[in-house]
């Protein structure tokens, strides 16, 4: 079931803050991230951190930018209380 975007409920209130909590937090892990790329021997760990960190930071962001969650999360939204 796939309802266009003016259908869709916002994201509430105290769920946006907790994204930009994480939101404030994933930014702080990608400086660690980057940090640690730099200090560090290579490790292929350095890619999963990057690539975790960044979905992160990608998704709660625009959470907290937007009101709702990326396209392909979408479906995770319900429909709006026309009553």
């Amino acid at each position: 079931m796939s309802l266009p975007k003016e259908q869709l409920a916002k994201v509430r209130t105290p769920f946006r803050v907790l994204a930009g909590f994480i939101f404030v937090l994933s930014l702080f892990a990608i400086l660690a991230t980057v940090t640690f790329a730099f200090t560090e021997p290579y490790d292929h760990i350095i890619w999963l951190l990057g690539i975790v960190t960044f979905g992160m930071s990608y998704i709660s962001g625009h959470v907290v930018f937007t009101g709702y969650a990326p396209k392909f999360l979408l479906f995770t939204h319900g429909a709006k209380d026309v009553l």
